[in-house]
């Protein structure tokens, strides 16, 4: 069953780590906005205060954090493109992003980027939870009940090899940076080990499948869904590395 968003009234990241009610919506949130304090683009649940929270308590522009990271993207994407006229590929690419985030969001993930036909969430930040990987689990499960059929449906119009389309999901956690990141132009996002094995993981997943590393199958534990093991091969990795295809 698809997990659906609900949209909250005060910012949970504030209220959950600090007790402080940021009004997102209605009028109460009205004098907030002039100081410039609204949802965040990232997760509607909580505020662009509560983005940088970090910098505002310890005086840091980046901090080192548990979490897992998500990426997920659309497989084949310059055969779609070269088949599909722009307008199709353009409704193709606004119902993925749009599919995406729900899924993250209910899950309480940030999504951290979207970026041609693939996405990045954050899941820990700034809402803990002690079940991160399992919710990052849970939303690439709905991304691919969202969208795979959807996929295929419509792409397969075009005379595409329906086996070869879906979406392809790589999923690790554990240490990792995220701040604001660049000078002259600065973005807010993560970097380190976990978030390039999640992208590598993603790269080399199957139509439909998602990939679990060896440390988020553990982190899963006894609440992980059947799980089969499978070696790869990652770029920038020497040898063989072990992964979980759910």
């Amino acid at each position: 069953m698809l997990a659906q968003v609900t949209h909250a009234t005060i910012c949970r990241g504030c209220w959950e780590q600090m007790h402080v009610p940021i009004a997102l919506r209605g009028p109460l949130a009205v004098p907030f906005r002039l100081f410039g304090i609204k949802p965040s683009r990232m997760n509607p649940n909580i505020c662009t205060l509560c983005e940088t929270l970090f910098e505002v308590v310890m005086k840091r522009k980046a901090i080192e954090i548990e979490a897992t990271i998500l990426f997920a993207d659309i497989r084949n994407y310059t055969t779609v493109a070269q088949a599909v006229d722009a307008a199709e590929l353009s409704r193709l690419l606004n119902f993925f992003y749009d599919e995406c985030a729900t899924a993250v969001w209910a899950h309480d993930g940030l999504l951290n980027k979207a970026i041609g036909d693939s996405i990045l969430a954050i899941f820990n930040l700034p809402l803990k939870h002690a079940s991160h990987t399992q919710r990052a689990l849970a939303a690439a499960q709905d991304i691919r009940e969202r969208c795979n059929d959807h996929c295929k449906r419509e792409l397969a119009k075009h005379g595409l090899d329906a086996a070869e389309l879906g979406v392809g999901v790589g999923i690790d956690c554990g240490t990792l940076t995220f701040g604001e990141f660049g000078t002259t132009h600065t973005e807010l996002t993560a970097i380190g080990q976990v978030v390039n094995r999640a992208a590598r993981l993603q790269s080399v997943a199957a139509p439909g499948e998602i990939l679990i590393s060896e440390a988020a199958s553990q982190a899963l534990g006894n609440a992980a869904v059947p799980l089969v093991r499978r070696e790869v091969l990652l770029k920038g990795y020497v040898g063989p590395q072990i992964a979980h295809v759910c």
